[in-house]
């Protein structure tokens, strides 16, 4: 180890400790094909990286290490340039055990040749192709070339320059992964040469995360060189990219942070008791007025203990992987009175969910609790007030499940009138993921309340009286408001994956990059 390259690596990164536990780092360069010779390189990065942040690092080139019960010891696995090129690395054990460890939430960071493990059996093939992204199948000579940082909002690339010129070997893939991961740096195609066939057509992704199966995944394909280890900008990015991995760092956000008021994240902040019952789902906006989300086990619900708390349904397969929380009769409360008060006095909102409804229940029956479920009200979120002339925000399904939204401004009595608009779109199908958003604007006069289903472009629009003297209460998710008298009766039977608020109404283009960031990351059509 050149002391030239330990003493940049020590002295050159700024020192990021974790509030939470060490990290517990597999640093894995088990293979069966080419060998750099920046392997040794790549595997020093690591463990003097797991020096300056404290990290528990296992540095082994043994698959045994990949049962159950060894890799539950890990936060995360960094597959650290190791090709698979002319054979299999993994036994079926091995095999099982990773995808059981990915499943089970582990993070993942793969580095270059990782991309190039090739000889798996098939099923485990196709399966860790997913994780990683795509395939590396060939190159170019290596050579200078010009990446260019997508995203700068990740940890792993907020410190580089938009224009990043590295020199490495620069792999095409065996098929674009864009569409099903988040893109950070793509490469510049003018600024290399290569044969016919050793480009990508333009559009060509070079490192990447994405959550896949229940777990997170990091991958960069640079790696080849032994500079590249020895590149400050490559070290900070594979020590974020490991902390992020790991759920050490802030989440990142490709979407809008400004005016963010709520991020209930299936994946993040849930708390449950036996049975997956969840008895919090925490929001993830720091500093927020709208913290915990609850729920309420009183009245007719304390004859049956654990009734009205929704199920956690971990690592969807219709969801790329990611968890949701199904409301059956369910609602979750968040306490705060008057925190999402000012959203119908001026302020405007826009919100967004990722959400799927099942067939509704039987409307002319009676709830679990026995008492008798509201007509066309199947609420999946609102804040109306309990008693007085209800005013609030919510969303809803009718019973046919046609999609609707709306706000009631308090100035008069009556579900449905020009101070209490009900805002419908199409009818969707059961037992199918859509993402649903509402958007009020600004000001104290009219404004427009628009619903969008999927896409950026409006289903609906209606005008809006605002009112300064509205009064909202309780936000409740998977219910209208918080319905003390009558639990069931006006709740929503289905599951929710995200759903976010903002305290404005987003501009066309940060609704859009919203939605695709949601459509994206959740594998929606």
């Amino acid at each position: 180890m050149r002391p030239t390259y330990l003493l940049l690596l020590l002295l050159s990164i700024p020192i990021v400790l974790p509030a939470q536990s060490p990290l517990r780092i597999l640093n894995f360069q088990g293979d069966n094909g080419f060998q750099h010779d920046s392997k040794d390189e790549a595997l020093q990065m690591i463990k003097l990286l797991g020096i300056k942040n404290d990290w528990e690092v296992r540095t082994t080139a043994d698959i045994g290490v990949f049962t159950d019960d060894q890799l539950k010891d890990f936060d995360v696995l960094v597959f650290n340039n190791n090709c698979g090129t002319d054979g299999p690395i993994f036994t079926a054990g091995a095999a099982q055990a990773l995808q059981t460890y990915i499943r089970k939430g582990g993070g993942f960071v793969g580095i270059h040749c990782a991309g190039a493990i090739w000889k798996e059996e098939e099923g485990f093939q196709e399966w860790y192709a997913k994780l990683i992204g795509t395939t590396l199948i060939a190159h170019p000579e290596v050579q200078p070339a010009t990446l260019d940082v997508e995203n700068s909002s990740h940890p792993a690339t907020a410190h580089l320059p938009s224009r990043w010129e590295m020199k490495d070997e620069w792999h095409i893939f065996s098929s674009n992964p864009r569409p099903k991961v988040n893109v950070l740096i793509s490469l510049d195609e003018s600024t290399y040469n290569a044969e016919d066939g050793l480009k990508m057509g333009g559009d060509h992704p070079f490192t990447w995360y994405h959550y896949y199966d229940g777990g997170r995944s990091f991958f960069t394909s640079l790696g080849h060189a032994e500079e590249t280890y020895q590149d400050a900008n490559f070290q900070k990015m594979i020590q974020a990219a490991i902390l992020w991995a790991g759920g050490h760092s802030a989440e990142p956000r490709s979407f809008p942070d400004y005016g963010l008021l709520l991020d209930l994240d299936a994946d993040q902040g849930v708390k449950v008791v036996e049975g997956n019952r969840v008895t919090r789902w925490t929001n993830q906006v720091p500093g927020a007025a709208a913290r915990d989300f609850i729920p309420h086990d009183y009245g007719l619900r304390l004859r049956k203990p654990g009734s009205g708390r929704p199920l956690l349904k971990r690592a969807c397969t219709d969801l790329n992987g990611h968890n949701a929380i199904s409301f059956q009769e369910d609602e979750l409360i968040n306490d705060e009175e008057d925190a999402l008060d000012f959203l119908l006095t001026g302020s405007g909102y826009t919100w967004l969910t990722v959400i799927k409804p099942y067939a509704t229940a039987d409307p002319d029956g009676s709830t679990e609790f026995g008492v008798y479920r509201l007509k066309d009200v199947n609420s999946f979120m609102g804040n109306l007030r309990n008693g007085g002339r209800y005013e609030g925000l919510w969303g809803c399904f009718d019973d046919d499940l046609t999609v609707w939204c709306g706000s009631r401004s308090g100035v008069s009595f009556g579900r449905f009138d020009e101070n209490n608009p009900k805002l419908s779109g199409p009818k969707l199908e059961p037992d199918q993921f859509y993402l649903i958003a509402a958007r009020m604007g600004a000001g104290v006069g009219t404004v427009n309340i628009e619903l969008f289903v999927n896409t950026p472009d409006a289903v609906a629009s209606t005008s809006y009286p605002v009112s300064e003297a509205s009064n909202p209460s309780k936000l409740a998710i998977g219910t209208e408001r918080d319905a003390t008298n009558h639990p069931g009766s006006e709740s929503f039977d289905g599951e929710i994956a995200r759903f976010l608020i903002y305290e404005r109404p987003l501009s066309d283009q940060e609704l859009g990059q919203a939605m695709q960031y949601l459509r994206q990351t959740y594998g929606l059509k």
